[in-house]
């Protein structure tokens, strides 16, 4: 580790204007601080860990160096918080120091832990925590289950259904084309009599001969009679609907896997938009994301979600908002990390599950797995080839989420201008329509470009920053919120019009805020929206960055101001409402 790669981690924060889930810094200015062991507990129970910066305050976002005055000492009281204070023992990677502005910081890297180890606690049966947010956040007894749940290989879907019978409760042609299948691989299995082909192939538990929960998941006739293994979905409230409605378009959906898969794409479709191109003359309707992404999203949350008895009672949830499309399945990864999805063989979470589905037919005589690993590769290629930003995954831990953007379709003309520009061949879609956008007014700050285009934060600095090295964008602004902006000189003209292109904006700094000023900003939102609104939407209606909000929010709770919505500052549901109109 150099100096250099603790000023980038540094400059990311100031960039962003917050911690982050995989980033924690702390003033350690006085010594090592007390929540030292919650943000150790939680990044020991993150699946690819974190870093912690000692010697970096917050404050306000613009994340000053305070310096550590003895780094002996604080990193044998470190390491013997990982040893001592974790309970089990928390492993630690790289701990390093570097001068920055003339004071010592800390970087200590939290490599992933092995997940039969999991959850780490704050002492013996103490509180677990996970990362949420740019905080640690307490887990619930029912959470920390499903990371118990995920030490070995899982094997929730052979367990026995109680009360639950193959002649009864089993779709005859559904079970029929699973069997088939197998008998069609196996000649020794084709031979047996269809009672041990039950049991062969874990249509039943040979200990109760009652069907599987991956029978009744994926064959049955209603799974939903013993099993709440359902699907939620909602279009979230649009510009123009009025401020009481907070989401429209609600269905529940039932059924087997198949049906549930037909069912919830077709819903999905239902509440596309449409862009009509022309091509030779000759219009065409093409839908804000394709298809086959959509169906593949939703087949991975159907068929991997846990199904252990900790989430058995949560749901599936399909979210349209205007621009993207959110996929949430109780339970995190197994067997792999964020990074690796998509790029490596398949670890299936649900064994038995997963074959049973890539031998059985939606109605419409589509299999719900058409190939083994090919699902995430054929989302990536599919929104490449519509030229749209690739999809983002969260593995939060208690549920994983995919999240599918569509942006507005760009014009030949735009693509080629892009493309066309230093670097463009190998920029991401998301550079060229952020390029785009620049090119015609807009600037972006780093949260404004996730917002956009769901990524990590440091990876969208990155990124941003990839388009200043390569002369295409400026920054202004200031710790807590740099601006970027479209750099004109040198860059190639669009080839449009001079009369019709449009004019950029200049750059505009970050303003400067008193305390009074943020105050009545965050009053004059939560007034205007006439409910508890969540930190996101109050930058959204303030254009303040969290490092700006958070001091203020909590102030504003000391004063009696504002009351939280949860008990824990850091919940992830949390909203914040003027004291009195606190919603239900």
């Amino acid at each position: 580790m150099s100096e250099t790669a603790i000023k980038t981690t540094i400059n990311t924060l100031r960039d962003i204007g917050n911690d982050t889930y995989k980033i924690e810094a702390k003033d350690a200015s006085h010594g090592l601080p007390k929540s030292i062991d919650e943000t150790l507990s939680a990044f020991g129970n993150m699946p690819e860990g974190g870093v912690i910066l000692l010697g970096v305050a917050e404050e306000d976002g613009s994340f000053p160096v305070t310096g550590i005055s003895n780094p002996k000492t604080i990193e044998s009281q470190l390491a013997n918080k990982a040893r001592q204070k974790i309970v089990p023992p928390l492993h630690l990677g790289a701990i390093e120091t570097a001068t920055i502005d003339g004071k010592t910081v800390l970087q200590c890297i939290v490599p992933p832990q092995p997940s039969d180890r999991k959850p780490f606690r704050v002492g013996t049966g103490g509180p677990a925590y996970i990362r949420s947010g740019d905080g640690d956040y307490e887990l619930d007894p029912n959470e920390e289950q499903l990371l118990v749940s995920q030490r070995g290989v899982p094997k929730h879907d052979r367990a026995p259904v109680e009360g639950a019978s193959v002649e009864r409760d089993l779709d005859p042609d559904l079970l029929e084309q699973y069997l088939a299948q197998e008998r069609s691989q196996s000649s020794r299995l084709a031979q047996l009599p269809r009672e041990d082909q039950l049991i062969r192939t874990n249509v039943v538990a040979p200990e109760t001969g009652e069907p599987t929960v991956a029978a009744i998941y994926a064959l049955g006739i209603h799974p939903q009679q013993f099993l709440p293994l359902n699907v939620k979905a909602h279009v979230t409230r649009g510009p123009n609907d009025p401020k009481a409605m907070r989401m429209r378009d609600r269905e529940e959906f039932t059924g087997p896997v198949p049906d549930l898969l037909e069912a919830v794409v077709e819903w999905v479709t239902d509440h596309l938009q449409t862009t009509t191109i022309f091509t030779d003359g000759h219009g065409k309707d093409v839908p804000e994301l394709p298809t086959l992404a959509i169906r593949e999203i939703v087949a991975n949350a159907l068929v991997h979600r846990d199904l252990s008895p900790a989430s058995m009672l949560a749901y599936t949830q399909v979210v349209k908002h205007a621009d993207k499309l959110i996929v949430v399945n109780p339970g995190g990864l197994w067997g792999l990390t964020e990074s690796k999805l998509g790029n490596t063989g398949p670890r299936a979470r649900n064994p038995v599950l997963y074959r049973m589905c890539t031998a059985v037919k939606t109605p419409k005589g589509h299999r719900v797995i058409e190939a083994s690993a090919t699902g995430i590769p054929a989302v990536r290629e599919a929104l490449h080839d519509a030229f749209l930003p690739a999809p983002y995954f969260k593995d939060r831990v208690i549920d994983f989420q995919a999240i599918l953007t569509s942006s507005t379709m760009l014009s030949e003309e735009d693509l080629a201008w892009a493309t066309n520009l230093p670097g463009g061949e190998v920029f991401s879609t998301a550079q060229r329509h952020a390029l785009i956008r620049m090119r015609n007014g807009e600037t972006l700050t780093n949260a404004s470009y996730r917002q956009e285009f769901p990524m990590d934060s440091t990876q969208a600095r990155a990124e941003l920053q990839q388009l200043v090295e390569f002369g295409l964008a400026s920054t202004s602004g200031q710790a807590g919120g740099t601006v970027y902006s479209f750099r004109q000189e040198d860059t190639p003209a669009p080839a449009t019009p001079e009369s019709a292109a449009p004019k950029p904006a200049q750059p505009q700094a970050r303003v400067y805020l008193r305390s009074e000023e943020k105050v009545a900003l965050i009053r004059e939102a939560l007034q205007d929206a006439g409910q508890p609104l969540t930190k996101r939407e109050i930058s959204e209606r303030t254009g303040m960055s969290y490092g700006q909000i958070n001091p203020t929010l909590k102030a504003m709770e000391q004063q009696g101001t504002i009351v939280f919505t949860e008990k824990q500052w850091n919940a992830r549901n949390q909203r914040y409402a003027l004291s009195g109109e606190r919603g239900e």
